[in-house]
């Protein structure tokens, strides 16, 4: 038997239903996605189709019903995330593209689409049944034709820092692939759950934003005040050996 339970706190996840478009041509469902496959995902800089693939499931939850933001927009199309799901907008207040958790997208905000940004028409809360979230190369991916990004807001810190600390994870999957083959699968599978990939990032979130916010901060701090040390330490120097050389006085004989 298969026991479906009702979530309303979830990491940022997409609804199982909703659609990937492939490079090989095609759609395919966000829940039959597999390692290595081959999706379209949008550069946020110029709206172009970028050529990307899937490299984990992070999250899977099959049987579970959670709460999802159902987004509709001008175009006539919908899609759905989690509440902490990140996801690229452009800002019309701001004038610029920013990445919001799905919870904080208001209707001043504009999706973006292959191209251009299209009008969000209504905002719904929904429920439904099977949550899953991939991976991809980029950190972002094309679902039902709009830009959406991989990462959730929980781990407290912005997307493109959750990208850099997940560098090692990208470099071992082409490693690896390289090595074995492009069949070759370097991560266990995890059908129902978490996977101990980004469990373990989680339990290291405080670390993780030491290393990658914090730390870059002291390293720099340091360097500036070893370097006007050295400054001070030099002038000094000349200046010590400058009022000697005043002092001195050259006896000839």
């Amino acid at each position: 038997t298969t026991t479906t339970t009702t979530s309303t706190d979830t990491s940022g996840c997409y609804y199982g239903e909703d659609l990937v478009s492939l490079v090989e041509g095609g759609q395919r469902r966000i829940k039959y996605l597999k390692v290595g496959d081959r999706v379209w995902s949008i550069n946020n800089h110029n709206y172009e189709l970028v050529q990307d693939e899937i490299i984990l499931m992070m999250h899977n939850g099959p049987n579970e019903k959670v709460i999802f933001y159902t987004f509709q927009s001008v175009e006539g199309g919908e899609f759905r995330l989690t509440g902490a799901h990140n996801m690229p907008v452009f800002d019309t207040v701001e004038n610029k593209i920013k990445i919001k958790r799905a919870s904080l997208v208001t209707m001043q905000d504009r999706l973006i689409m292959s191209g251009k940004t299209v009008e969000i028409t209504n905002i719904l809360i929904t429920i439904g049944q099977g949550f899953y979230s991939p991976l991809t190369l980029s950190s972002y991916l094309m679902v039902n034709n709009v830009s959406t990004s991989v990462f959730s807001a929980n781990y407290k810190v912005s997307s493109a820092t959750v990208q850099l600390g997940f560098l090692p994870i990208r470099v071992y999957y082409h490693i690896t692939r390289w090595m074995y083959g492009n069949n070759y699968n370097p991560f266990v599978e995890i059908q129902d759950g978490l996977h101990p990939i980004p469990h373990f990032y989680k339990q290291q979130q405080a670390k993780i934003r030491f290393i990658f916010l914090e730390f870059p901060i002291y390293l720099f701090s340091t360097i500036i005040i070893l370097s006007l040390l050295n400054i001070l330490f030099k002038n000094g120097q000349l200046s010590y050996y400058s009022t000697i050389n005043k002092n001195h006085r050259y006896v000839f004989f």
